[in-house]
């Protein structure tokens, strides 16, 4: 009960816990005469998981859910208990269906076989007799998909996402639960970032189902790194072969960006943080958790300063999650219902915000220049500018859609979707200068998120709502927002952004050349193949399709379309063949001025005191974290 105490950190805590104890003391001697009684949702139980993998090879987990002390007087006047999995794991919005891969669920009450039924894809209906005191259910998981949110099992390590799981049931979702790990055979290592009961070996203890989920587990012989940062211990858990590594530059380089993240909060909520890093040939990305987070990277990544460079921003992306999303967030994300979709509007908040800070926050650890930082920030704006569908589609419209959109892109994805990622930071960014400008210097973006942080994490312990945020950032700033919001959140009007860098004396320039001639077609990686048509481009208006294989244009095979177009001037016509569906169409093509850009941030050659001031404070020069 007074663990929760460490939400109130801006009320007076010392006569929080005096009420608290005299109502606790009041309750009990009120129970004791009789005149209430212990609601089922206060009923103790001993509720364990245990996560084995006797035959790894095989890519099954055997997973056992133990509910001992059995006291629900609802649950057993009915007659049966329904356990579920969840159809999705937070932070990752796409309803994945985890129960596909559960198998063989047996159900046993006081040592006895019982009746399941399946009632709905991922609920089973376990009958219970009167006297049960005691139930175990047991089931298999394929794990096969080594990703930041699905589970995975080999002959050389496991790793174990809560959602993807653990059953859970309704009537017991609040209440604590311990987590037993069975390494298989030599497997010495489990990594986690749930508390370990003391004298059991690899047990923890989860205090409800919400923090089990929270909690990704990494079973192997994997590597960990051990290193202080904000006053806190840190570790890093390197599983999978990858490039050598100098292991003191590593922590040293994890260590200056969690410093740098903490500099926008002020405050460290956890007592214990953990890295889980995984080395592949492949996928890449990050999922956060309350206390940890899960990487992927490429196994060359340390080989590489490109790869290194990008891999410390993800790095740096999931820490300030811990800030951004798991405490500090928008009212919809928790908690949570593990079944359906949980939509909000405000994923650019969540994601937006987070990917603006990635690269400040490697300014701030001085691990990124200021002109590196510059040109970060000029990506994203040359993101939004070359993707029609950042006209198409608004932030909030984009943070919505998640679950049916971003998650399942198509070929006509970059003319109809905006990524709340990319365009995002891109609108966090012109937001953070409008709040430098308005306040002259004196506060940034960074105010906004400790006041969301004091106000709704400690002090009322929930999330904010879309009316909440834009209020804070209008107290900040000092100013009304409503027309910022309504054109750059809830509308799609083009970004202005050289009206927000001349805050800071800058101004946009495109790399490219505008007279070059324009078809407006991606190829695939590889192939002559046409991935996708840019709304409104020759390409699209003459009826060229997404498939098609290109096989020359003029009578001449193409091997490098850049290089040719480059030859060609707009207004230009091309006769252009294709093989579509086995069937060869040639098209007429009048060529375009190129309409694509590569953006730039250029200081002004004379900028006034002001705008010096500004820009200093902008990309904190002269502030990195030592």
């Amino acid at each position: 009960m007074f663990k929760e105490l460490d939400y109130f950190h801006g009320l007076n805590a010392k006569k929080y816990k005096t009420d608290m104890i005299q109502r606790l003391f009041v309750f009990v001697v009120f129970f004791l005469c009789g005149f209430v009684s212990v609601p089922d949702s206060m009923s103790q139980n001993h509720i364990e998981y245990t996560l084995r993998m006797p035959e790894p090879a095989t890519h099954y987990f055997q997973v056992a859910m133990h509910v001992s002390e059995f006291v629900h007087p609802t649950i057993q006047k009915q007659g049966y208990i329904d356990v579920k999995l969840p159809v999705w794991t937070p932070g990752s919005y796409l309803v994945r269906e985890y129960a596909k891969n559960l198998d063989r669920l047996e159900a046993h009450a006081n040592g006895v076989k019982t009746d399941v039924r399946k009632i709905r894809k991922n609920v089973w209906r376990v009958s219970l007799p009167d006297d049960t005191h005691d139930l175990t259910i047991t089931y298999y998981l394929y794990a096969n998909e080594l990703t930041v949110r699905t589970n995975f099992l080999d002959d050389q390590h496991g790793y174990a996402t809560g959602a993807a799981t653990f059953l859970y049931a309704d009537e017991f979702k609040d209440q604590p639960a311990d987590l037993v790990v069975e390494p298989y055979r030599d497997w010495t290592r489990v990594s986690v970032a749930l508390p370990a009961l003391p004298g059991k070996p690899f047990t923890y203890r989860a205090e409800n189902y919400d923090l089990l989920v929270d909690s990704p587990i990494e079973i192997g012989t994997h590597q960990v790194l051990h290193f202080e940062a904000c006053g806190i211990p840190h570790e890093i858990a390197l599983v999978g072969t990858h490039a050598p590594v100098d292991e003191e530059q590593l922590k040293a380089d994890y260590k200056r960006i969690c410093e740098a993240a903490l500099t926008v909060v002020g405050t460290h909520p956890c007592q214990r943080y953990l890295f889980i890093v995984h080395h592949t040939t492949g996928g890449s990305g990050g999922l956060e958790h309350l206390h940890c987070t899960t990487l992927q990277t490429n196994r060359n990544t340390y080989a590489q300063e490109s790869l290194y460079a990008n891999f410390l921003g993800l790095v740096a992306h999931e820490y300030f999650h811990l800030w951004n999303v798991k405490r500090i967030r928008p009212i919809e994300l928790g908690p949570f219902d593990y079944e359906n979709e949980n939509y909000t509007h405000q994923l650019w908040v969540a994601e937006g915000f987070t990917s603006m800070y990635d690269n400040h926050i490697l300014r701030r650890a001085g691990l990124s220049s200021v002109d590196k930082y510059l040109a970060d920030v000029a990506n994203d704006f040359t993101y939004v500018v070359n993707t029609p569908g950042t006209r198409m589609q608004s932030l909030a419209e984009a943070s919505w859609d998640a679950w049916i959109k971003y998650y399942r892109p198509n070929e006509n994805s970059i003319n109809s979707q905006s990524s709340y990622y990319t365009k995002g930071a891109a609108v966090t960014t012109l937001l953070n200068l409008e709040i430098l400008q308005a306040t002259a210097g004196q506060r940034s973006l960074d105010d906004v998120l400790r006041s969301l942080y004091q106000t709704y994490y400690l002090g009322e312990n929930r999330g904010f709502t879309e009316q909440e945020i834009q209020t804070a950032i209008e107290q900040v700033a000092g100013r009304g927002m409503e027309p910022f919001f309504q054109d750059y959140i809830w509308g799609t009007a083009p970004l202005d952004f050289d009206r927000y860098l001349q805050y800071v004396g800058c101004h946009l320039e495109n790399e490219l050349d505008p007279e070059l001639a324009y078809l407006g077609i991606h190829l695939a990686a590889g192939r002559p193949t046409i991935q996708h048509i840019l709304k409104d481009s020759p390409a699209y208006q003459i009826g060229l399709n997404v498939f098609d294989e290109l096989i020359s244009i003029d009578g001449q095979p193409i091997t490098d379309l850049p290089r040719f177009l480059a030859t060609k001037q707009p207004k230009e016509e091309v006769l252009i063949e294709v093989r579509r569906a086995e069937m060869i169409r040639i098209f007429e093509v009048e060529l375009q001025a190129n309409p694509v850009q590569k953006l730039v941030i250029v200081r002004n050659e004379n900028p006034n005191p002001e705008q010096i001031e500004l820009f200093n404070k902008w990309v904190w020069l002269g502030s990195e974290i030592a």
